[in-house]
């Protein structure tokens, strides 16, 4: 005869199970912030250690390598410091005195053209909405610029962090294992290996469209006689990072420094940063991320839209990384092992 309590005890003897794993979950989100500075430190590590061995290749020398790449490390922060920071901070703050002075007069022009020529139409109403979105944009810029000493305290320290896992990787790669199970630990080996070159491939790939973007752009609004045009490409260069909307970023500022010199500069800027975007995502993306990283262009922009969706600016920026994880993960647990050769019959 059944026991009418079997299905209750099957029930309850999984509800331990459950609550532990309820708790994990919990904590785990309790740590989010901090997981999230990890997983930007492991990837900064990689950088560090992909940088490292392409200038160890060119001054044959490993103590040569390291000098350089802390030179080339505190150098960008200075160049950031001294340089980008404050020409990007004084050109808001010209716009923010100038652009709405600029954008009144503009309404002003329109209308009196709208009253010589009928066939003009009516776009005052839209320039005010304009000024108006305008203003709330430039004026949240001091307070994140309050808000900036705070991340780059959490900066310095994921720098850190990033530099010890950089300097002895094989230890931590050593402590992963361990909570593996040993049978598992040549397939896992394998996977973290295909994530190393995926994730290499594309710290290669976004380096070269960051400095092709970069110098563009700098180039081009040098050329147009843009105010900061140097900084403004360090920008552009440095948003390039956030796949296919970081362009769009940092096109904004610049394209606002052109329209408060003319609507004509503002029409340039926006050509100039058109091509360097088609010529990016036509020739420089497809030669150098599809080869490297291999990754459908579907697979990143959901992925960033749910990465985005779940942890903000951190999602965004681990989007891509990310990405390349799950790829790497689906082809390995999708690959055919291969079959044992069967002798032929009769043998």
């Amino acid at each position: 005869m059944a026991d009418p309590d079997n299905g209750y005890s099957q029930l309850t003897r999984g509800a331990p199970l459950a609550v532990i794993l309820a708790a994990v979950l919990y904590i785990l989100y309790q740590l989010l912030p901090v997981l999230e500075l990890i997983a930007i430190a492991a990837l900064i590590a990689l950088v560090l250690r992909t940088m490292l061995r392409f200038l160890k290749k060119l001054v044959k020398s490993q103590d040569a390598a390291v000098v350089l790449l802390i030179g080339l490390i505190l150098g960008f922060g200075l160049l950031l410091a001294t340089v980008v920071i404050p020409n990007a901070t004084s050109e808001v703050q010209n716009l923010l005195i100038t652009l709405p002075t600029y954008l009144n007069t503009l309404t002003v022009d329109v209308e009196k053209l709208r009253q010589k020529f009928t066939f003009i139409p009516n776009i005052s109403l839209s320039l005010i909405q304009l000024r108006n979105f305008i203003n709330q944009l430039l004026g949240g810029v001091p307070v994140f610029l309050g808000q900036a000493f705070n991340f780059t305290l959490e900066l310095v320290a994921t720098v850190i962090l990033a530099l010890y896992m950089a300097y002895d990787p094989e230890s931590l790669v050593n402590g992963i294992l361990k909570l593996i199970p040993r049978r598992h630990h040549q397939r896992s080996i394998r996977v973290l290996k295909a994530c190393q070159a995926r994730l290499r491939g594309w710290i290669f790939g976004t380096g070269i469209a960051m400095i092709f973007l970069g110098a563009g752009a700098a180039l081009g609004l040098w050329i147009l006689g843009i105010p900061s045009a140097f900084a403004f490409g360090i920008i552009a260069g440095i948003f390039e990072i956030i796949p296919y909307f970081g362009s769009i970023v940092g096109t904004f500022l610049p394209a606002l420094v052109a329209l408060s010199i003319s609507p004509i500069k503002l029409v340039f800027v926006l050509i100039l940063f058109l091509v360097l975007n088609q010529i990016d995502a036509h020739i420089v993306q497809p030669l150098v991320m599809g080869q490297q990283v291999n990754i459908h262009p579907v697979m990143v922009i959901v992925t960033f839209l749910v990465m985005g969706k779940l942890f903000g600016l951190i999602g965004v920026l681990l989007a891509v990384p990310a990405a390349a994880v799950i790829v790497t993960l689906i082809d390995e647990f999708t690959r055919k092992e291969p079959q044992p050769e069967l002798p032929p019959a009769g043998e």
